[in-house]
This record gives structure tokens, sequence and C-alpha cells, in this order.
């Protein structure tokens, strides 16, 4: 049976489209996928992540064994900061991209995604010694929801009391929303400004419906946070990352810090000098018909790889995805053909991101 978020009843009277998705009542849609993916990139959205898993690990070691277990160098994070990483399997796969949060000294966030979210608590649990504590907060009733957009800085200031203009990139703080505690981050995965709110199930309800009742703001579901996030070409966690891909054939290896021991990291370690037999590429089709996960990708008539994502591109009205082929076709510009179910599509391997005009890094968001 599926599980609802705090937010559940809310999607149904607005009239979201909810969906099954990693085991949790979603919306897919509200208004519709284009309407909603292009008010994201010209205005504002908010979208419901509570699936994603919140975990709390503070103690004295924590930063120390954070350092052992995950990429991400806890050590030397200040606090307030937050970074990108992976829990990786001794063979270099992926168990899950995560995003690290500082809150404290000795306290930081884990945010994790909801499919692997179980077994990343389990995985935690049995790697992380010493005086460490966990507190999964998504079964304490936290949830969290992500205001992504251009004008989403100048929406939220009005409802916080967290100063946004200095607040940077893949940044975190403490402090009030609609007088409200809460957690913010400011990272994103569509592109554009944005940031996210944690807090109790409660009290995101009346946060939820303060940002709706600016008219900067519509709700958005998981359609156009693929189409948003595939644009720019960012990996989720169960199609471009898995068990069975590295971070590294991922075209992420930039987030794997040289030199530093933690499960996993001779075998990426290894991936750097000698380049795995596949890659993971961005593709584009001058088409509007999609490819979809696990269609063939070919070169001269031969299968050389498969997509792990498609979508129709509302911000540049053309079919774009992602997948993995042999290493030598990877290069931007190689011509190759996906075998969709209605034919053969012809595409370019493109550079990421697909779509360059995204607000996420600017340094003025007000």
């Amino acid at each position: 049976m599926s599980s609802k978020t705090p937010l559940y009843d809310r999607h149904v009277s607005l009239g979201g489209r909810v969906v099954d998705f990693a085991g949790w009542e979603l919306p897919v849609q509200y208004e519709g996928v284009l309407a909603e993916h292009r008010h994201c990139r010209g205005s504002a959205v908010v979208f419901d992540t509570s699936h994603m898993g919140q975990f709390l690990i503070s103690g004295p070691e924590a930063a120390g064994q954070l350092n052992r277990i995950g990429t991400q160098n806890a050590g030397t994070m200040p606090p307030g900061a937050c970074r990108y990483g992976f829990l990786l399997n001794e063979d270099g796969g992926v168990i899950d991209d995560t995003i690290l949060m500082r809150l404290g000294v000795d306290e930081f966030l884990l945010v994790v995604n909801a499919g692997p979210s179980a077994g990343d608590l389990l995985w935690l649990g049995e790697h992380l010694g010493g005086a460490v504590e966990i507190t999964d907060r998504s079964s304490d009733g936290w949830g969290k929801i992500d205001l992504q957009g251009p004008l989403s800085a100048r929406v939220l200031q009005a409802m916080v009391n967290i100063d946004l203009r200095t607040m940077g990139y893949y940044k975190v703080a403490r402090g009030e929303c609609c007088g409200r505690q809460c957690i913010v981050s400011r990272t994103g995965y569509t592109g554009e400004l944005g940031y996210e709110i944690m807090a109790p199930g409660a009290d995101l309800r009346v946060i939820f419906d303060e940002l709706l009742a600016r008219d900067e703001v519509k709700p958005a579901g998981l359609g156009a946070r693929d189409s948003l996030r595939l644009e720019m070409g960012y990996p989720l966690c169960g199609h471009e990352l898995s068990a069975d891909h590295n971070p590294v054939e991922a075209g992420l290896g930039a987030f794997l810090e040289p030199c530093r021991d933690f499960i996993g990291s001779p075998a990426v370690d290894a991936l750097k000098d000698i380049p795995g037999p596949r890659k993971l590429i961005a593709f584009r089709a001058e088409s509007r018909r999609r490819a979809n996960p696990g269609d063939d990708i070919l070169w001269d008539g031969q299968i050389v790889g498969a997509v792990t994502s498609g979508a129709f591109s509302p911000s540049l009205e053309i079919s774009i995805g992602m997948g993995y082929v042999r290493s030598p076709l990877s290069e931007p510009g190689r011509r190759l053909v996906v075998n969709t179910a209605r034919g053969e599509l012809p595409v370019t391997v493109s550079r990421k991101p697909l779509y360059r005009d995204g607000t996420c890094r600017t340094r003025h968001p007000l």
C-alpha cells in the first residue's frame, strides 16, 4: 500500500493527478506538465518532495564516520554548507545519490531518495559506528517542499527570517517560515533558483498554503520535475544511477575527492585512470517524438547502449534524453539512433546541460 505525504489532501483538493511513485502517492501533474514546466522557468512553482528521506546524523564522531562511508568530505564542510555525493558499494556502484547538509559542528542532515531510503537507513546503521546517533525524520512526520523558479527568493523572503541575499548556492540554515521552525536550503533539481523547506508535517501544510496564496507560485508535479531535471542533465536514482553504474561512467567523477578513503573509493579511483567501457550521454533529437527508458541506442545498425531517461523538452521544444553507450561513441556531436516503439529516432550526443539559461547559480537572488 502506498504511503501518503503530509500534503496528500492538498494535492487532491487542488485537482492533482495522483500516482504511485516509489511507494508514495504523489501528483504527477495539476494544470499540465508543459504549463508547470514553463511556469518554473519563468516564475516559481512548489513541489511536494516529502517522499525523500531525511536522516539527522549527530554526535562527536559524526563527521569522521560520514567521511568514511560517503563520498562527501564531511570534515571540511563548515556549518551551513551542503554537498552532493554518493553512498557507494565496495565495487563503486551507486547505492544512492545524496545531499549532505552540515547544520552544526556535530550535526548533519542527509537527504536521500525515496526508493532506496529504507535500504539507505539500514546500510547507514550497519556502517556508522562510534558516538553517532541517527534519527529518521521522515518517519517522525517531517516533510519537504521545493520552491523553484527565478522568482522563488522574492516570494520566500517575505515568509522567512533568513536573509536570502546572503544564502549562496548549496547553503543551508535553520530559521522560521510563516513563524514555524524549519530548515531552509538552497540546492535545487530544476536548474532554476530554488529553496527546499523541511519541517514537521503540520507546519509544512501551513507553509505550502501560504506559498500558493502568492500569485507568482503554482503547484507542480512529478512530470514537470522530470522534464526540468532532464533539460539540465541531472541524474535520477534508479535510472542513470544504480548499483550497476558508478559515478565516473555517469560523468560525475568531479564529485569524488581524490586521495581520500571511503567505501568504494579503490574501485572508482581505478576507473579514473582506466576509462570504463560505457559512458552516460545526453542527447537531443530534432523531433518532438520521445525516447523511453530501455529503448536501444544504435550506431551503424548495432546496439551500442540503452536510454535511461527521455522526455519532450518544453524549453527547447524537441525530444531529449540520456543513456549509456560505448565510451568511444560518447563524444558530443556523434550521431546515433534510438530504436523507439514508433520507429528509429535520429539523435545527437550533446553537452550538458541541454538547457543553459537556468538561474540556479545566480549571486543576486533578490
